[in-house]
């Protein structure tokens, strides 16, 4: 499971991060238009992702193994669709969305297997592998991106077919179905405020994908301006890894569960890191920024994926709105994006440089998100 996870997760780094250099350098697509790629992926990823447990439902007959391994075929399919038609811009475009509309059932359905019959400790450890797994494997094909592209412009989408086929091939592997949930046990692994530490982390889920979405689509620009010395998609990658580093210390580390600390961190990380990364005047200070922002994506990501599949005793539906959450952020950040090109003098109070506008409204969200979280917190301490 772990070796599809980390297949399937290349072609995850190159289609949410990657695919926004390719369109840069290959189609010429501007900041705005980038945005308007990823607004239509993230709207596809969040529609199927929430129909997750329906569309497993409805091909039961199939079973889940054989709808996973559909939607990574159609996935590495999307992906060849730009090397079909390499220079009309329909390709990238039915391309990305197709692609993200069959990742939106892949990864409900891997975590449903991940963490069906696993409880409390074990549910972690587990979880904490998975983590490890797929932020390597999403960071992996950003650092290797100039000898791919090298080779052919479209090469990161070529992988992305290889990996994703190669997944599909480790399928037979996997039971055709999860393993049973055992309730009692599951609910004895329950904290009494992980529903609270759920409903909470839920608020900041989907704004950590909001601030990432935001970025995503204007880092290559950001860094292009500020004279990135080396490849900047290598440079964009920064987040990733600093995210990997944080789940590695969360399985080594299990200080964060039951805790609200580590999510009042998570908030603190994510604002400060998209402020940083989208308006600082040096490489210096955008890599900090992206330093503090992986930071609190591995923290969010994490607790919130924990607390989803304990809760909901690893039902596919559990992953699904789960992933529902973090397509949301995925359709919200462009559009936001959007929003902040689109209005004359929008600025972050102070800040005159391209892109204030955007964080300005990505940080207002993001402080709804942090009240709402700290409604459920302040909700537990009267119940106390």
């Amino acid at each position: 499971m772990l070796a599809v996870t980390a297949l399937g997760s290349v072609s995850g780094g190159v289609f949410w991060t990657g695919a926004f250099f390719l369109t840069r350098q290959h189609y010429r697509f501007s900041p705005t238009r980038n945005l308007v790629l990823a607004l239509a992926m993230g709207a596809a990823y969040a529609f199927v992702a929430w129909s997750a447990g329906g569309l497993t439902a409805r091909f039961e007959r199939l079973g889940p193994r054989r709808v996973v391994a559909i939607a990574l075929a159609l996935w590495a399919l999307a992906a060849l669709l730009p090397l079909g038609a390499p220079g009309r811009e329909a390709g990238i475009w039915v391309g990305g969305v197709l692609g993200a509309a069959a990742s939106g059932v892949v990864w409900p359905v891997i975590e449903s297997f991940l963490a069906a019959g696993r409880h409390g400790a074990g549910l972690r450890q587990a979880l904490g592998r998975f983590n490890v797994t797929w932020t390597l494997s999403t960071a992996l094909p950003l650092l290797v991106f100039p000898w791919l592209t090298a080779v052919h412009p479209l090469g990161p989408l070529a992988a992305c077919a290889v990996t994703n086929l190669s997944a599909v091939a480790l399928l037979s592997r996997l039971p055709r179905r999860p393993a049973p949930v055992e309730p009692d046990a599951a609910a004895s692994a329950v904290g009494g405020e992980y529903p609270a530490l759920l409903r909470a982390s839920r608020w900041l889920l989907p704004q950590s994908y909001l601030f990432v979405a935001t970025l995503a689509p204007v880092l290559p620009h950001r860094l292009a301006a500020l004279g990135a010395p080396i490849d900047d998609s290598v440079m964009a990658a920064t987040w990733m890894l600093a995210r990997f580093a944080t789940l590695v210390v969360m399985v080594r580390v299990p200080f964060w569960h039951g805790r609200w600390g580590a999510l009042v961190a998570a908030g603190g990380a994510l604002l400060s890191g998209v402020a940083l990364a989208l308006l600082s005047s040096s490489l210096g200070g955008v890599l900090a920024g992206l330093v503090l922002l992986g930071a609190g994506m591995g923290l969010t990501y994490y607790a919130s994926l924990y607390y989803s599949l304990a809760v909901g005793h690893a039902a596919v539906d559990a992953g699904g709105g789960f992933e529902a959450l973090i397509g949301v952020g995925y359709m919200v950040g462009p559009l936001l994006g959007l929003v902040g090109r689109a209005v004359p003098g929008l600025r972050f109070p102070g800040v005159a440089v391209e892109g204030s506008g955007t964080v300005l409204l990505a940080w207002l969200a993001g402080a709804l998100g942090a009240v709402a979280a700290g409604r459920e917190y302040l909700a537990v301490r009267r119940r106390r």
